[in-house]
């Protein structure tokens, strides 16, 4: 105290017992008001750091520039020999983990980079942990703990031991660990209490990581994502030149084959009719059944020629989609068949109120080539049943089907029913050129649809197909 104060109050006092007592008491008074000054100096600076670390959450820094700041603050703040982040390994259960931040003593060795196994805590300890629980043990060595324990606290020389827990939302991500090495240490409840505050603002840094490690992962998905699309959409572009090019191509060789292939046709057929009329009386009978076949040769080319037309047609043009009354349509080509060629023997079944979205020129072209088959392959028998309908499934995508109890097919075959040119039966037997089916089939494929068929020999035929993608069960 002051000299000239207690000069002052030594005038002021009787004896000298007196002011002894006096100067013992105001003694104690100074003292305490010393300890309640250093403990408001202590928190003042708990605050100053408390409030850097809120600060730095607001800053653009990585959770580790802020694990590294803060643990110099804090170290610093509490005169302690080690402050770390230790983190705990990603499905280890809580049992292995590593110190990924620190500050330590130069009379200290470092604990970064070691790997740590302790294989009671996530059985015993990590859900009390998870729950805030909070270890302050002043000697490691008078404090009950497990042998097992101090000799991992030994080996990097801790001697008193503040640990509180780093909570990544509801989940235990790691611990904050306080560390006094050079001897026993009495942690105080405005310590133990600076350091949960600590940790709490530290547990929102790691969530705020989080959200932008996620935010930067969407981010990168995206651009990859655009970039695949700008690929695939120079691709598609390429693709469709490419398939311009091609159809130019094939435009071309449509005129070819129109113009080019059909004036030696008629000039053969022309010819030949010549022949057979101005030589009749030349020819004998086996020159002429030779120019008849050089005429049929000829007509049944350019009718191939026709075919590869309209097929090629139907794989080019345009679509124009609207709801078509599919009944209706099977019902105007059952009639002109039967127009065109009588058979009072053949019962037609159409199922009424059937429609589709579709191509009404295509659509048609399906039917007819359908049903002129049934047509067809009905003939030699005296009896015959032609059915037009649909059947509903699961995924409400009609399956329409042509049945017939015609001539059917041998199922071995069936994979050959649809390719151009492929005849399962003589042209003596049933005439065609066997396009009409792969005619069908790229017109129910250019309207998302699929078809297959089911046959037996002499006991008919049944063509399904659908108009919309979608699987089915065939």
């Amino acid at each position: 105290m002051n000299p000239v104060i207690l000069a002052r109050l030594q005038n002021l006092c009787r004896d000298e017992a007196a002011f002894q007592m006096l100067e013992q008491i105001l003694a104690v008074e100074l003292q305490q008001l010393e300890q309640k000054l250093e403990r408001a100096y202590s928190q003042v600076e708990q605050h100053k750091a408390l409030f850097q670390v809120i600060t730095r959450l607001r800053e653009p820094l990585n959770v580790e520039e802020i694990f590294q700041a803060t643990a110099t603050e804090v170290r610093q703040l509490l005169k302690a020999d080690r402050v770390g982040m230790f983190r705990f390994y990603p499905n280890s259960g809580w049992n292995d983990g590593e110190f990924v931040s620190e500050d330590v003593d130069g009379a200290f060795g470092s604990a970064m980079a070691q790997k740590i196994h302790d294989h009671c805590f996530g059985e015993q300890f990590a859900v009390y942990y998870q729950q805030g629980k909070i270890q302050a043990v002043a000697d490691i060595y008078n404090n009950g703990l497990s042998e097992c324990h101090i000799q991992i606290l030994a080996q990097f020389q801790i001697r008193a031991n503040l640990v509180v827990p780093l909570l990544r939302g509801q989940n235990l991500w790691g611990l904050l660990c306080i560390h006094q090495c050079r001897g026993p240490r009495a942690w105080q409840a405005t310590e133990i209490e600076f350091a949960t505050q600590i940790a709490t603002h530290l547990g929102i840094a790691l969530q705020h990581a989080e959200l932008l490690a996620d935010l930067q992962t969407q981010v990168l998905e995206r651009q990859e994502a655009e970039q695949a699309t700008q690929l695939l959409n120079q691709e598609l572009q390429r693709a469709i030149v490419e398939l311009q090019a091609v159809n130019k191509e094939l435009e071309a060789f449509s005129y070819s084959v129109s113009h080019d292939l059909r004036a030696p046709l008629r000039s053969i057929d022309g010819f030949s009719q010549a022949l057979l009329e101005d030589c009749y009386d030349t020819l004998n009978e086996s020159g002429q059944a030779h120019v008849r076949r050089i005429r049929a040769a000829t007509q049944r080319m350019g009718q191939l020629i026709d075919d590869l037309l309209n097929l090629s047609r139907v794989t080019r043009s345009d679509m124009c989609l609207e709801l078509i009354d599919l009944s209706r349509l099977a019902s105007d080509i059952c009639t002109g068949l039967q127009q065109s060629q009588p058979k009072p023997e053949v019962e037609f079944v159409i199922q009424t109120g059937l429609t589709a979205q579709g191509d009404s020129h295509l659509l048609r072209v399906l039917l007819e080539n359908l049903l002129n088959n049934a047509w067809k392959f009905t003939a030699k028998h005296p009896q015959a049943r032609i059915e037009f309908g649909a059947i509903a499934t699961d995924n409400c995508i009609p399956v329409y089907f042509v049945r017939d109890d015609g001539a059917g097919f041998d199922m071995a075959y069936a994979k050959k029913l649809f390719g151009p040119f492929q005849r399962l039966h003589s042209m003596n037997d049933f005439p065609g050129n066997g396009i009409g089916l792969a005619t069908v089939h790229r017109i129910v494929r250019r309207h998302g649809g699929r078809i297959w068929a089911q046959g037996e020999v002499e006991r008919g035929a049944t063509f399904y197909f659908t108009l919309a993608p979608g699987e089915v069960e065939a």
